[in-house]
């Protein structure tokens, strides 16, 4: 399947809502610029290594994320980390904590004071009971803590293969991160999944797995939410 142009695998008329959401996203983050608030969303990796920490792509990505934090507050920039994702089932196996508290903590240790990093609390503010499973929950609530709070400039980090999905799901909440990704020998998304299967499905839909009986919402708790919760 070539995929030379998004033309090429949408209408036109689906072709030119995505054209016109990059626009308009362009747009707002123009507008908001001059804020000095920096958000970095950290994207969360399950499962975590047993069931508490987080594993070498996750563990990559914070360090990333860390490396940011440091760079804008050099810089002055008034900083917060968001790290997504409640607690995950993998396989049937549960993890003991959420991947925004095993996240969050991997952060402190590396230095980040506990009162810029955002998590759990996000999570229940923004997706209450329903909880973050998935990118674009991830997309959501950063989006959303964003419009909210007095920050000029979004950063997501992420695995490569995942940042064209992430951009999608952001522009469908109507900002336009600045995209940084933390490439490992392997990673748990894949490349041709991502591309031939995962990506279309973003593009060629208008579900954004947030409203009230969405299959794919319900389809990633099913397979992701532990079962006690």
């Amino acid at each position: 399947m070539e995929l030379r142009d998004t033309a090429a695998v949408l209408s036109p008329a689906a072709a030119q809502r995505w054209r016109d959401r990059l626009t308009a996203a362009q747009a707002f983050m123009r507008e908001r610029s001059h804020l000095p608030g920096v958000l970095i969303e950290v994207a969360a990796q399950h499962p975590l290594v047993d069931g508490a920490t987080p594993g070498d792509e996750f563990a990559a990505r914070l360090r990333r994320g860390h490396a940011l934090f440091e760079e804008f507050r050099a810089a002055g920039r008034p900083v917060e980390i968001y790290v997504p994702g409640s607690r995950h089932r993998h396989l049937g196996v549960e993890d003991a904590s959420s991947l925004s508290r095993a996240g969050g903590d991997f952060l402190e240790k590396l230095g980040v004071p506990p009162s810029a990093v955002r998590g759990d609390d996000l999570n229940e503010r923004y997706k209450g009971d329903a909880g973050v499973y998935g990118s674009a929950d991830e997309c959501f609530v950063a989006a959303s803590y964003f419009r909210d709070g007095e920050f000029g400039t979004l950063v997501s980090v992420c695995s490569p293969a995942q940042m064209t999905r992430k951009m999608l799901h952001y522009l469908q909440f109507g900002v336009h991160p600045l995209n940084h990704t933390a490439p490992t020998p392997e990673g748990f998304h894949d490349f041709l999944y991502e591309i031939l299967v995962a990506v279309p499905e973003v593009l060629g839909t208008e579900d954004t797995l947030q409203g009230r009986g969405s299959d794919g919402a319900e389809r990633l708790r099913a397979e992701r939410r532990p079962r006690e919760d």
